[in-house]
C-alpha cells in the first residue's frame, strides 16, 4: 500500500476545544497513544487535502470502541462518491474506495456514543 500523503486538514470539532490534547493532528502522526476526539453532534467530518490530485483506493480508521461511527460517506468537490460502514471496535478497519481528487470529506453518522462523539486514533489514505 502507497501512503497518499495529507497537507492540510479540518475537522468539525474538538472535544471542549482542547487541540492540544485531541487535536486534528493526532489523525495523522502515527502514534497510537495519541487521538482526535470531537465533541458531541448529530454529525462529525474530517476534511483532508492531499495538494494535488489523488486517487484514493483504501482508507484506513481506527476508532476507540465505544465511539465509533456506524456510516462515512466519502465526499469529493461537493458529491457522495461512497458509503463505507465501520464496526464498533478498537481494531483498524479497512475500506476499500474509489475516489478521486484534491480534497476529500469524510461524514460520519450513527454514532455508537450516545452523544454523538468520535475518538479516531488512525486515518490513513492509500492509493494501492
Amino acid at each position: 500500500m502507497v501512503l497518499v500523503p495529507v497537507t492540510g486538514c479540518s475537522v468539525s470539532t474538538t472535544l471542549q476545544r482542547n487541540t492540544k490534547e485531541y487535536g486534528k493532528k493526532f489523525l495523522f502522526d502515527g502514534c497510537p497513544d495519541t487521538c482526535w476526539n470531537s465533541d458531541q453532534g448529530d454529525s462529525q467530518y474530517v476534511a483532508v487535502r492531499f495538494g494535488e490530485t489523488v486517487h484514493v483506493r483504501r482508507i484506513r480508521i481506527q476508532f476507540q470502541g465505544g465511539f465509533a461511527a456506524k456510516a462515512c460517506q466519502v465526499k469529493a468537490g461537493g458529491e457522495v462518491l461512497d458509503t463505507v460502514y465501520p464496526t464498533d471496535s478498537n481494531t483498524i478497519q479497512e475500506f476499500e474506495v474509489n475516489v478521486s481528487g484534491p480534497e476529500l470529506q469524510l461524514i460520519f453518522s450513527g454514532f455508537t456514543d450516545f452523544y454523538g462523539r468520535l475518538i479516531v486514533y488512525l486515518m490513513e489514505f492509500h492509493d494501492t
